[in-house]
């Protein structure tokens, strides 16, 4: 039998191979077709493999001159499609089939068009094929087999021991599946990942076992202009009262040498500072670790505001990691300037002032620490037994396997101890090796779910995972010991703490990370020729304002229809800056109320967003179309044919690229694709790579073109812009049914006329993130029950994760 692909878009077609391709597809869809219509009318019959074997009048009426067993064409015929939908391959070809159908894309425009009626009634009958198939599938359990992530099991670990480490960067990336890199399809196992796990597992032990300092804290203050290398002093200018900083953190070297931790510990830090030569406060980004030796892990604690006038005082108390780390403080979203020490006091423009740096510390400990006593219980190291060691692990294994222990279950762990200590092995070193092999075990590894509903530690384990990245707390572990959790109540009230706490970042930073592909934010460079005012908080802002933005939907139970369009957005003054609109002070997000001229609302006009669907140099409406499709409408375009080369856009203007998209739209194999991808994108085309509103598009030009920033009081300090503004961006479009738009506003209009769509797109995207599991076909009727469960509530994103979590999907394996 012929094999008969399929993909989620419209054909790509390339020659006789090409249409072929297409007809294949023609022809399957209009079998399909002839089972809603009377028996007896066909001249070929149905295969007897098929699941629609009635009629094929429809068949005979529609297609047979182009898809008999006469024709040029018998290869494709549809009376030889497989039907046995137990094969997941044939299932997910009719899955495709039907999809087709009720989304009319099929058959083509350009053909005789059935009645809705026997479309509705073919839609049903093979959905209620698939359905039974699916449930058989279920009965079974939907979820496979999956493994704890990189960042599950690096908080995991920290949950587990009580301690700050490391390790998710010691193990190799995770396949990404669907768009979430916690598919269990995907989270595969080898011996290099099992020798990697070993040496994670010796890193967080490490880490435990550190012991604490026994110096006495001191508190010293210091001038930053005296830390300052020689190389460094020429740009900035020292006064009596502190020194002012010009330069952006790119170009600092202004960690405070002066001072370096005498032992790992916590400190105090204050900062006194001020905004100089401005009335609105100054950013200033702050700094841990050690900046003279290379290579040295350095970490980002945040960004500040110096206010304007008198110096204000930043306090903060911290834990340096390592002995000789410091503290580093720069200015951050200054103008580019070329000053000397002579210009420095007629200079007009803003700079940071730095008065002084107080460090207390470090501050005594308690030994032993929570961590060691996690490794080493009440043992003691030197004089430990293996009776100590036995009841380590006793105590350990119900945490870190996440259910309720079997007896004898700590035996193996317990004789690999015992061996270690038998060979002349210290105390320590088997009680570790026993440890580690916990670490390692399957048990520990991958999550414990049995088929059919899951029991109470399971689903202790499938929530926390789910809205804290890491393992179950004490509360819900004894909730699961009592068979408590599974009660409606119980969960919906689980749900709400979980929520609630802290912990709950790690749901907000790794669920839109992989959804909204906001950990992709570094992926690409914004070029510093046409881009030059990217910098490092406007990237910062611009992606806390989406983290915050879902943050505010989920905390007061707004529509996902925000996620398209919105009355408000989460700002500071960098940002604000960016999108144009006034008012707006300081380093720290707020809730700010949008009018229609700002051109914003929604994340598809967040700058994250706009800037990780370019490339950094040119915006490109193919990717930014088919982001739309599959992250916001649910609806991924398939990849290109590998003949098709990429449409490059011109960045020295000479042509638009609506003028190249135009001739690829004209190629038969790219047209189909296009009419769906291209529109969404250009709907955002006025939004430029770093997601600054444009009217004209920026290029390479020549000297004499060059855009002039260098007018007003700073005028002759500043670096001189080099680039120019090409051809006028165009926005307008249809959409593949017709309705046409002029904007931005128009297009996300017509994308609210169906918010189900929107609630879909996003509740699918939650029960994949949450099950490890892909929404299949015969999952929908469920997702169904959830979008009917929160449309009272205008598909709220918090009802939609507590609808989500008491669904079948989520309660069964």
């Amino acid at each position: 039998m012929n094999s008969i692909q399929f993909s989620s878009g419209l054909p790509h077609r390339a020659g006789d191979r090409g249409k072929r391709f297409m007809n294949r597809r023609m022809a399957l869809l209009l079998g399909i077709l002839t089972s809603c219509l009377p028996t007896g009318a066909a001249e070929v019959p149905v295969g007897p493999k098929s699941p629609l074997h009635e009629t094929a009048s429809f068949f005979q009426e529609y297609c047979l001159d182009c898809h008999g067993p006469d024709t040029a064409k018998a290869d494709l015929r549809v009376d030889r499609l497989d039907g046995d939908l137990t094969q997941p391959s044939t299932f997910e070809r009719w899955r495709e089939i039907v999809t087709r159908i009720q989304s009319g894309e099929m058959p083509p425009a350009t053909e005789p068009q059935p009645k809705p009626e026997s479309v509705a009634e073919v839609a049903r009958l093979i959905s209620s094929k698939l359905d039974d198939v699916a449930a058989a599938r279920r009965a079974e359990g939907r979820v496979v087999l999956r493994r704890l992530n990189r960042t599950e099991y690096e908080n995991t670990v920290r949950d587990l021991f009580d301690v700050q480490v490391s390790v998710k960067e010691m193990l190799p990336e995770d396949a990404v599946s669907h768009g979430f890199d916690n598919v269990g399809a995907s989270l595969n196992i080898s011996p290099v990942l099992m020798e990697r796990y070993l040496e994670a597992a010796d890193a967080v032990l490490n880490a435990a076992l550190v012991p604490v300092h026994t110096l006495e804290s001191k508190t010293e203050r210091f001038d930053l202009y005296d830390s300052l290398p020689s190389w460094f002093v020429a740009g900035v200018w020292k006064r009596d009262d502190g020194v002012i900083l010009f330069r952006n953190s790119g170009d600092s070297a202004t960690d405070l040498r002066k001072f370096r931790a005498s032992a790992p510990g916590r400190y105090r830090f204050r900062i006194s500072a001020s905004a100089h030569n401005s009335e609105a406060p100054l950013p200033m980004a702050v700094l841990l670790g050690n900046f003279v030796v290379s290579g040295n892990p350095t970490r980002h604690l945040g960004y500040f505001d110096a206010p304007p006038g008198q110096p204000g005082v930043i306090e903060f108390e911290e834990r340096l990691l390592a002995k000789n780390d410091t503290i580093k403080v720069t200015p951050v979203a200054l103008p580019f300037v070329y000053l000397k020490h002579e210009t420095m006091p007629d200079y007009p423009g803003p700079g940071l002032k730095i008065h002084w740096i107080e460090v207390e510390g470090p501050f005594p400990e308690v030994w032993p620490t929570e961590s060691y006593r996690r490794v080493f219980g009440s043992s003691d190291p030197r004089t430990g037994t293996l009776a100590d060691a036995e009841q380590i692990l006793r105590d350990l294994l119900p945490r870190a396997f996440r259910r309720r222990v079997a007896e004898g279950e700590e035996k193996p762990f317990v004789a690999l101890v015992a061996a270690l200590l038998e060979s002349g092995q210290n105390y320590e070193t088997a009680l570790r090796a026993g440890l580690k092999a916990v670490l390692a075990s399957p048990k520990f590894l991958y999550f414990q779910e049995s088929t059919g509903d899951l029991d109470d530690f399971a689903l202790a384990s499938r929530l926390s995972y789910f809205l804290w990245s890491s393992m179950p707390d004490q509360e819900l572990l004894a909730l699961a010991e009592k068979n408590e959790l599974h009660e409606p109540a119980v969960l919906k009230a689980q749900v709400e703490r979980l929520l609630k706490h802290p912990k709950a970042k790690e749901f907000t930073a790794n669920f839109t990370g992989q959804w909204l592909s906001l950990r992709e934010i570094n992926a690409t460079t914004p070029d510093k020729t046409l881009y030059p005012e990217y910098e490092e908080l406007l990237q910062w802002s611009s992606l806390k304002e989406t983290q915050l933005f879902f943050e505010e939907l989920l905390k007061e139970n707004l529509s996902v229809r925000n996620f398209v369009d919105s009355d408000f957005t989460i700002l500071n003054a960098r940002l604000a800056t960016h999108y144009g609109i006034p008012d707006v002070q300081g380093v720290a997000l707020r809730k700010v109320k949008l009018k229609p001229e700002y051109h914003r609302g929604g994340v598809l006009t967040h700058a994250s967003i706009l800037k990780v669907t370019a490339n950094g140099t040119s915006t490109s409406p193919v990717l930014r179309g088919a982001w739309v499709l599959d992250h916001i409408l649910g609806k991924a375009a398939p990849p290109p044919p590998p003949n098709v080369p990429a449409v490059e856009p011109d960045i020295r203007g000479a042509t638009t690229i609506r003028e190249q998209l135009a001739k690829h739209r004209a190629t038969e194999n790219c047209a189909g694709c296009h009419a769906r991808i291209d529109p969404p994108g250009f709907a955002l085309e006025n939004y430029d790579v770093i997601g600054g509103w444009r009217d004209r598009y920026r290029v390479v030009a020549d000297r004499k073109d060059w855009v002039n920033n260098r007018t007003g009081p700073l005028g002759k300090y500043l670096a001189a812009w080099q680039y120019g503004l090409g051809s006028v961006v165009e926005t307008g479009d249809k959409l593949p049914d017709g309705r046409p738009f002029a904007d931005t506003a128009e297009f996300k209009k017509l994308l609210l006329e169906h918010p189900e769509q929107i609630a879909r797109c996003v509740t699918e995207k939650l029960v994949t993130y949450a099950t490890g599991q892909p929404v299949g076909f015969g999952d929908h009727k469920i997702v169904d029950q959830i979008l009917a469960a929160t449309k009272e509530s205008d598909y709220g994103l918090r009802s939609l994760v507590h609808a989500v979590v008491a669904s079948e999907l989520f309660l069964r394996k």
